[in-house]
């Protein structure tokens, strides 16, 4: 068992997350949800309505994801009511995001997307069920992978709409980018959720 998790160590991925987070908010979440962004006008005229409520959700489960750690040992009273708004948000987002996939997105891109938003799902959903029968490592691991899974979003992000990295086809294309970066967050939640309970920033 691996040791737990310092506070110079979270506070060291917070500092991380939060800067990617605040990037991809302000390049390219803002601009489209208040629609600053032509070229996102333009591409997502068609959809745009149920794009900015996958949006809106996506970006709650971003934060909330966070908070849930910081109040894990802390603030106990406020762990459960935002792990209800991060399940609320992925219970909309996931949807959504099939929803998008399956009338807007080209060929196989589609069918990884609609993957991974059923994992992002599952795992939710998982870890919910585990909690609930009071399985508490179960539900840390799954938790876990739902979360990596939930900021798989700002990497695709920030690789291709603020990066404008555009993976060769040799590798994939953009479904091959997001199978790599969902089994990349898959296995950083696994090394993550070794770790023994206890987190705190105080």
């Amino acid at each position: 068992m691996l040791d737990t998790v310092s506070q110079r160590q979270l506070w060291m991925i917070f500092f991380v997350l939060g800067g990617l987070v605040a990037w991809v908010m302000v390049q390219v979440e803002l601009p489209m949800l208040l629609g600053w962004n032509p070229a996102w006008e333009l591409r997502t005229s068609d959809y745009r309505l149920l794009l900015h409520v996958h949006a809106t959700a996506g970006s709650v489960a971003l934060f909330a994801a966070p908070l849930q750690l910081l109040t894990y040992r802390r603030a106990r009273r406020l762990h459960r009511p935002i792990g209800y708004a991060y399940l609320l948000a992925i219970c909309i987002g996931a949807p959504t995001a099939i929803w998008i996939a399956l009338d807007h997105l080209p060929g196989s891109e589609r069918w990884m997307t609609c993957a991974q938003a059923v994992c992002w799902l599952y795992a939710t959903l998982v870890a919910v069920a585990a909690v609930i029968q009071r399985k508490i490592d179960l539900h840390r691991t799954w938790i876990m992978r739902s979360y990596a899974l939930t900021y798989t979003f700002v990497v695709s992000r920030l690789a291709m709409d603020v990066l404008h990295y555009h993976p060769s086809p040799v590798v994939g294309g953009n479904s091959g980018f997001i199978l790599m970066s969902s089994l990349a967050a898959l296995v950083l939640a696994d090394l993550a959720s070794m770790k023994k309970p206890g987190w705190s920033l105080a």
